[in-house]
């Protein structure tokens, strides 16, 4: 099928070379009724601009960054796969392509493709270190973070509330008669293990329940951990009637450690998560958790990144997030 040409698409429009361009680059300049005359015929030929052409006329690369850190992989990490999914079904609105990389060298050098001029913009995943974003400032790229736990006054991101999560959580167990609760939860990323436990203790405090120290003080930083952290606490003389994780993940393997030890989840122990990843809607039985809208936060993370390539001024965003209720907690108080 011979491929249409943009002077084909202005012959048939009865409009100038420059008028399609305007309506395929988004541009004004052109009426509403040349607009949609114009834009019907490019759907109905199916016309595709070269990539190449629309570089170089936009002084744009197309290309956006996506720069991840150990802890926030979407190959290894349920949670983020589906905020990089969320960020590539976003992309593609806007025609862009995403490109996976790391910080490089032990300075936490930006990728090359960031002075080369191949990216218009970057997406941070998690926290990243202050060089990196005072280096990204200095290149004059325009940049967001999503899921940072740190506050970084003057930077773009896209975060979720985790402290009221835990505190939502922690709640909904006490009203649910538990009161002896433990915690696992991870030291690894130091705000978020601030904003999680402060969460827990606040909770407890306000129902005014004692903290048991051997209760909270527990760190995992995956789902073994997460099994071995319940062992300890599950193998203890006084056995936590209810555990919440602050990772779903954290939550599946102290399940299974629970399973292992011939306890039956929820009558002889609760389970709670935050996070609300694919798999907890699946595990048996299926875990309670407080929901974080991941895919969203991918969307709003690319839709915000446009925004600022165009110039624009944009806000912080904290997502708000929702209390998923199946099978892992009893009620205790019947």
């Amino acid at each position: 099928m011979k491929k249409v040409t943009v002077k084909e698409i202005a012959k048939m429009a009865e409009v100038s070379v420059t008028a399609v361009s305007f309506v395929l680059n988004n541009k004004p300049g052109v009426s509403e009724s040349t607009r949609a005359k114009v834009q019907k015929i490019i759907d109905e030929t199916g016309f595709k601009p070269n990539l190449n052409s629309k570089k170089l006329v936009l002084n744009k690369s197309f290309n956006i960054c996506l720069i991840i850190n150990s802890f926030s992989s979407p190959f290894e990490d349920l949670f983020y796969f589906e905020i990089t999914r969320g960020i590539l079904n976003r992309s593609q609105k806007y025609n862009y392509n995403i490109t996976i990389s790391k910080p490089t060298g032990a300075k936490d050098e930006l990728p090359d493709m960031v002075y080369s001029g191949d990216t218009d913009g970057i997406i941070f995943m998690q926290d990243i270190s202050r060089k990196l974003t005072d280096k990204a400032i200095a290149s004059g790229i325009p940049f967001v973070v999503v899921d940072s736990h740190a506050a970084i006054s003057g930077i773009t991101s896209i975060n979720a509330d985790y402290r009221s999560a835990t505190y939502e959580a922690t709640k909904f167990l006490i009203k649910n008669g538990h009161k002896d609760i433990a915690m696992i939860a991870s030291d690894t990323v130091p705000e978020f293990h601030t904003q999680t436990l402060a969460g827990f203790t606040e909770a407890m405090k306000d129902h005014r329940l004692a903290l048991n120290p051997a209760y909270y003080g527990i760190s995992a930083s995956n789902e073994d951990t997460a099994y071995e952290a319940a062992k300890q606490l599950l193998s203890s003389k006084k056995r936590p009637t209810a555990v919440l994780c602050t990772v779903d993940s954290f939550a599946i393997g102290a399940m299974r450690c629970a399973k292992d030890l011939n306890l039956s989840i929820p009558e002889d122990v609760s389970f709670m998560g935050i996070d609300d990843i694919l798999l907890s809607r699946y595990i048996e039985p299926k875990l309670t958790t407080v929901g974080i809208d991941k895919v969203e936060m991918g969307v709003l993370a690319m839709d915000m990144l446009l925004q600022k390539i165009k110039g624009k001024k944009t806000d912080s965003v904290l997502l708000p997030m929702e209390l998923v209720i199946r099978d892992s907690v009893k009620n205790i108080s019947r």
